[in-house]
Parts: C-alpha cells; structure tokens; sequence
C-alpha cells in the first residue's frame, strides 16, 4: 500500500476500536483543561510549557493516526503495516506522551491536598514498583515477545478487543519505559546514562529478536496474513516487515552503545587516577 494509502483510508476498528479513539481525544481535552486550570490556581499565573503541550497532543494525534489510518486499516491484511504500526506506538507515540509531563501537569493543576494525595501515590510501593526499570524493561519485552507468538498474534486479528487491550498494552509498558528514560515527570526512580542505556538495549533486543525470525522464516508464520494475500506475497509481506522492525532496533542498539561507552571512558580514567592515587605516584 502507497503512502497516500495509509494515511487516507481512515476506518475504526469496530465499536471497541471507536470508543478507544474517542478516549484519546477525551484524554487530550482533559491534558489542555488541566493546563489551563493549572494557570488559574498558579498565585504568578504562570502559563503550562507549550513545549509539553505540543509533544502530549503530538503523541495522541500519532496513536489516532497509526490506529484509524491506512495504517491500521493496512494492518488487517499485512503484517507490514501492523508492525508500522507498533512501531509507532513505542517508538513515537510512548515518548512523546512521557515528555509531556503528565504527572507533573497533574501537580500543577491539583490543590494542595490533591499535591501531597499524589505525591504519596507516587512513592508507594505498587507505583514504585512499576515505575521502577527493571519492571518496566520485563513487562514490555514480554509483551512484545508474548503478543508476536503465532496464536496470541492471529487472535488480536480475529478479536477486536484483544486487538484493542494489545494496544493498550503495548502503549502502556512503553510509556513505564520510556518515563525513567526521559525523566519528564517527578519519579521515584532515576538512572544515570549507563542505566538509561542498559534499558534501551533490554527492550530493543527481543525486537531484534522477532525481526530476525521474521526474515529466516521460510514460510508465513501468521495465518490470517497468508489467508488474505496467499503465501509468496505474504512471505515478501512478512520480510519487509522483519525489516521495519529490524531498522527501528539496530539505531536504537548502536545509539545505546555508544552512550555507554562515552559514559565508561571517563569512569574508567577516574579510576585510574584513584589507583594512582593510592599508590603515591
């Protein structure tokens, strides 16, 4: 399908997949009335950043158009367009939603008492937990991993709730994720770059996984895709997929790297010095 394609033949999918479009654009209303509450109660009447605002709404306004464009409507019948479409979900749209600051936008629009009710929900054990990288990094790589087995991947085809509660999930883990990383909102947790690198290289390697057994495979490994566009062009359908994917990690793999090792170099030369140090040269 050309581009005009996907962005052109919006669509919904069923009931479920409408109710979930029409939360997302509840769900930016709800982001902009906070903000300007926010500026209401503020004593200096200090305006939102519209940097923030700009990247939420960025955000929903990629997730309607990965869901309800050519997109998902492409993604019924190929797998390319399906994982174009995940790959939005946690590569732009996770991102973008944890850079504007929600939680903090929460705590600038609540009272006094809705500050300190937060506050504490934050430093709970659950919210904790959750918010912490090393559940976080589980989660999403299980749920990638998990929702690309053959069965549970034909069904999200057949079954539009599971299809929907799939996105909502995936949007969900990557936005766990993403939070520490880009450290927007004011949690409980805090990695330093060597941390931050760590996690990007845990959830991108089952990816990287999946692309390379979508490319080996010798035949379609999903079902209804073969069904819909018979074997061989499935099959081609299913490579470019393993591309798409492959070329989303591999970037994200060397940047990760990379920052890691510029972070061990200078950790490396102050160690030395310690030794040096202790030795009295």
């Amino acid at each position: 399908m050309a581009l005009p394609g996907f962005l052109g033949e919006w669509e919904w999918d069923g009931t479920v997949g409408l109710l979930f479009s029409l939360l997302t654009v509840a769900v930016g209303v709800a982001y902009l009335a906070a903000a300007a509450l926010g500026r209401r109660r503020d004593r200096r009447g200090r305006h939102w950043p519209r940097g923030r605002s700009a990247c939420f709404l960025g955000g929903l306004a990629v997730l309607v158009v990965a869901l309800d464009s050519g997109i998902g409507a492409g993604a019924d019948e190929h797998l390319s367009a399906h994982i174009v479409e995940h790959m939005l979900i946690w590569l732009v749209v996770a991102p973008l939603l944890v850079a504007g600051a929600p939680i903090r936008l929460a705590l600038f629009a609540l009272g006094p008492v809705g500050r300190r009710r937060l506050a504490g929900a934050l430093h709970s054990g659950p919210a904790r937990a959750l918010t912490g990288p090393i559940v976080s990094t589980v989660l999403f790589s299980t749920v990638v991993v998990a929702s690309h087995v053959p069965s549970a991947y034909d069904l999200a085809l057949e079954d539009e709730l599971v299809h929907v509660g799939e996105h909502a999930l995936y949007l969900l883990t990557a936005v766990l994720v993403w939070a520490p990383l880009i450290r927007a909102d004011p949690l409980p947790h805090r990695l330093d770059r060597g941390g931050r690198c760590l996690c990007v290289v845990a959830c991108m390697v089952p990816m990287a996984a999946i692309s390379v057994w979508l490319l080996a495979a010798g035949a379609p490994v999903y079902e209804p895709y073969r069904l819909a566009l018979g074997s061989i062009p499935a099959l081609h359908d299913q490579r470019l997929a393993g591309v798409i994917m492959l070329a989303a990690a591999i970037p994200a793999l060397a940047v990760a790297a990379l920052a890691h090792l510029a972070e061990e170099g200078p950790r490396r030369r102050r160690a030395s010095s310690e030794v040096i140090t202790e030795a009295g040269v």
